[in-house]
């Protein structure tokens, strides 16, 4: 049996993740106003922008140069592209997704093809491109953001989710460090949003709002598997399975188990929250007679889940 000292290493670890799933959740939050957005009309954009480049407030990054040649004065060449909105990708990586060549002339230049040319950038959702004065070309673009991982393909690698349930790009592990992983039966394609994974995504950040920590893994059985979702958390041994119905009511009994019943949770392999009036624990290995229901009867097997 777990001590309960022992259960409160797990606790603290999990207040730990859940600082830092907080902590996360106010910079998606940041992120999503931090740039740009499609509505913006170009002209309040290029005040906005030129203001920003102007006093130096709103812009706030790096200025590359492009080694624009301005000895043409009827050709004027780019001279420095300025980027903003960028959190992933560097203003380097930003200027050369652009696809504007150093010292291109800045009058023949068309912001709209510019724009098409980032967003078909994986890390990109939008841009907008707007011509300036003194040879500047300002970008600005909205990063997808990164709230989980997936590994697809033979030999299976690592992408990024993002809300849409779409795995938008291959990237490493460390860039997906602390977030959610995402397992998931039957097909999935990269580069497409998945209304599963979206859902799986919405489930996982809705743990720190009910002051439990992030998940390490939510699965997502086939359709038709009445096992619907199921969470695994870095610091607690048991998998935690949810059904597909009533979700939020699933997970504040999670939330009351866990703080109720901590020395039965080290013990169990696998609690299963899907009926309505009792939680049935299991342990390893699990024949018939492993199977109990807490605070009442043992339940029976055969019994159909309310998810």
């Amino acid at each position: 049996m777990t001590s309960r000292d022992g259960y409160g290493r797990l606790e603290r670890d999990a207040h730990q993740r859940r600082t830092r799933a907080n902590a996360h959740l106010e910079r998606v939050r940041s992120r999503r106003h931090a740039a740009p957005r499609p509505g913006v009309s170009r002209r309040a954009l290029t005040v906005a922008l030129s203001a920003g480049f102007g006093v130096g407030v709103l812009w706030g990054d790096a200025l590359l140069s492009t080694a624009g040649d301005d000895s043409d004065g009827a050709q004027r060449g780019i001279g420095r592209i300025a980027v903003r909105g960028n959190r992933h990708l560097s203003p380097q990586e930003v200027a050369a997704a652009s696809g504007v060549a150093p010292g291109a002339a800045i009058a023949s230049l068309q912001p709209q093809v510019v724009e098409a040319q980032l967003e078909d950038h994986e890390w990109i959702a939008s841009a907008r491109v707007v011509r300036m004065p003194g040879n500047t070309l300002l970008v600005g673009v909205v990063e997808r953001i990164a709230l989980a991982g997936i590994e697809l393909g033979s030999p299976p690698r690592p992408y990024a989710v993002d809300a849409t349930g779409a795995p938008f790009a291959a990237t490493d592990r460390e860039t997906l460090a602390g977030l959610p992983r995402l397992a998931a039966a039957g097909s999935v394609r990269p580069h497409q949003a998945s209304a599963r994974l979206a859902d799986a995504v919405s489930l996982a950040y809705r743990l720190p709002e009910i002051g439990l920590a992030l998940p390490a893994e939510v699965s997502i059985g086939a359709e038709g598997d009445p096992e619907g979702f199921a969470l695994r958390f870095a610091s607690l041994a048991p998998r935690f399975v949810l059904g597909r119905e009533d979700l939020d009511e699933r997970l504040e009994q999670l939330a009351s188990l866990l703080a109720r019943k901590p020395d039965a949770m080290a013990q169990a392999s696998s609690v299963d929250l899907r009926f309505a009036d009792q939680v049935v624990l299991r342990t390893e290995p699990t024949p018939r007679g492993a199977a109990s229901a807490l605070g009442g009867r043992p339940a029976p097997l055969n019994r159909r889940p309310a998810g």
